[in-house]
């Protein structure tokens, strides 16, 4: 419950109120670690890139970040916003409330990967 609940307080503090905003790009289980009390913090922004300025409300750019987690709209159109974060978010959810890992090579081509379908 705390990496669910603390996990998405850190893509709010970067989106919202840090000068200037960032964008993660990749948000994933494995960059999610645990402090002290399992206290989750976000961890290695290679990624990271500074968010749209002003009245611009995405940045188009070279689609980053790793199979299984990125926005499906961010692979198609490249326009990078908060809300490819937020996608992110919702599949290390899916992890955290099915056992499942977004991709498992181990299963199954049908089975391979978690669905929002």
């Amino acid at each position: 419950m705390k990496i669910a609940a603390g996990a998405p307080k850190g893509l709010e503090y970067l989106h919202d109120k840090a000068n200037p905003p960032v964008i993660y790009r990749d948000f994933k289980s494995s960059n999610i670690v645990l402090g002290e009390g399992y206290s989750p913090k976000l961890s290695d922004f290679g990624l990271a890139k500074l968010g749209p300025t002003s009245d611009k409300s995405h940045e188009s750019t070279r689609v980053m970040g790793t199979y299984g987690y990125g926005a499906p709209e961010y692979a198609m159109t490249r326009q990078l916003t908060v809300k490819s974060d937020v996608y992110s978010f919702g599949v290390v959810f899916l992890e955290l409330i099915t056992g499942c890992k977004a991709i498992d090579n181990t299963q199954p081509h049908e089975k391979s990967s978690v669905s929002f379908t």
